[in-house]
């Protein structure tokens, strides 16, 4: 029988599979086979049961009556079913089910209204010591911004946590920017006037964000119409050319910076086009400059720099060697690149380094890769540290090398000191000077 009707075909293949253990499967998967293999089982008797009253002939088919009541189960009712079996992850996790915690965040985005309300209640009682209560509460307002987007605000703002409140704000907006930007713009601009501007700008543009996601030409020019703040107006604009890059619209985004009037918000955007671009097409980002001739100033030209050189250090210093040497860009970009360079290999980026003309303008490459060779060769980094046109600037970076050289070896800094040539006073300077703590080199700014 099994041979010759189709139908059954389901329910005879699960039978004749060979059992064999799997110790590994999870009850869920193990459940809802047998949930198939069941349906397939009820339908295959089901029809059985009539094809034996059916007639023999064999040019005949076998027709089911109309009106029959055969369960029409299929398998997206099955996994529906084991679904319904499974424990509700977000009501468990809430419970204090830990272990269910990313299968909590994944049940979210299919709540409705009434439910993400409800479980908001349960997620604000949670402990404050729990690590993941704020990521839980800003992942449910943001569904219930889906479709009430002042209601979700005015949880956030109850949120005791000032910084956890604005990441939820933030998230809200965004959430109203894609679904519906006219009606919260309209909103920012009434219930935002009082805020401090930092907190103001930063919930518009995430607005921006919103709606550049979903339209980014209407969002561009809803943030060139602002006229009372052109900083505002710059910072909106970044967001939105930001957006549409990653969204991949380049090209248009190209285009739109391209025909703007204004030469300074036009030179403003451009430098954010190249930052956007040379992260993931640095070669490409050059090209457009090189295009853009006396156009490109040396602020978008260091943009283009100090991206590529966190992917390929040793390329963005060939580029900009290529430069004048008379451009201001090269003293300027050329720390960002031994920023990065050092990283991997502090030999290739100090001959490189050394290659440069010297300058005062030069300086703040020299005192970067001080800050990186001090570590690992103070000896060398002492050398550096001495070549710094500015003598306040070089005094300084010598304290520190040496402060760092006499934990790593106090007898070769002394013999440094003795065949050194300084003067008394520098040398008791050097020999006195204290270590700002591991941090120190990260953390300080020239």
């Amino acid at each position: 029988m099994c041979s010759k009707l189709k139908p059954l075909q389901i329910a005879c293949d699960l039978r004749e599979l060979p059992y064999q253990k799997n110790t590994t499967m999870k009850s869920p998967t193990l459940i809802l086979y047998l949930t198939v293999w069941s349906i397939s089982l009820a339908a295959a008797y089901y029809i059985g049961s009539h094809v034996e009253n059916a007639p023999q002939d064999t040019d005949q088919a076998v027709k089911v009556p109309s009106d029959s009541k055969i369960p029409k189960l299929t398998l997206a009712s099955a996994v529906e079913e084991v679904t319904t079996y499974k424990k509700n992850a977000l009501t468990a996790y809430l419970s204090g089910d830990v272990s269910l915690l990313e299968d909590a965040f994944l049940e979210i985005p299919a709540l409705s209204s009434e439910a993400t309300r409800e479980l908001l209640v349960q997620a604000f009682d949670l402990p404050a010591s729990d690590p993941n209560r704020s990521r839980l509460i800003r992942d449910l307002l943001r569904q219930l911004a889906e479709r009430e987007p002042v209601a979700a605000l005015e949880l956030a703002s109850q949120m005791k946590s000032l910084r956890d409140s604005q990441r939820a704000r933030v998230a809200v907006l965004e959430v109203w920017g894609l679904k519906d930007p006219a009606a919260a713009i309209a909103w920012a601009n009434n219930a935002l006037v009082d805020e401090p501007s930092r907190a103001r700008n930063s919930q518009l543009m995430a607005i921006y964000r919103g709606y550049a996601a979903n339209n980014p030409a209407a969002a561009f020019q809803q943030a060139l119409a602002i006229n009372d703040n052109d900083r505002l107006k710059n910072q909106l604009l970044d967001q939105v050319i930001k957006v549409q890059i990653e969204s991949g619209g380049l090209q248009a985004a190209k285009i739109a910076v391209d025909l703007l009037a204004d030469p300074e918000m036009q030179r403003s955007l451009r430098r954010e086009l190249v930052d956007e671009w040379a992260e993931f097409d640095p070669k490409a980002a050059a090209a457009y400059v090189a295009t853009l001739g006396e156009n490109a100033d040396p602020s978008i030209k260091s943009a283009l720099v100090s991206e590529w050189a966190e992917s390929d250090p040793a390329a963005a210093a060939a580029w900009l060697s290529n430069l004048d040497v008379d451009d201001p860009t090269i003293a300027r970009a050329s720390s960002s690149i031994i920023r990065e360079w050092t990283r991997y290999d502090l030999a290739a980026s100090a001959d490189w380094l050394n290659s440069l003309p010297a300058s005062p303008e030069l300086d703040r490459a020299v005192i970067t890769y001080t800050f990186r060779a001090a570590e690992e060769d103070p000896e060398t980094a002492m050398s550096w540290a001495s070549s710094i046109e500015d003598d306040r600037r070089r005094t300084w970076m010598m304290e520190r090398v040496a402060s760092t050289w006499k934990e790593q070896d106090i007898e070769t800094f002394k013999s440094y000191l003795d065949k050194s040539g300084l003067s008394t006073e520098q040398r008791e300077k050097l020999e006195n000077s204290q270590s700002r703590g591991n941090g120190y080199w990260g953390r300080r700014r020239d």
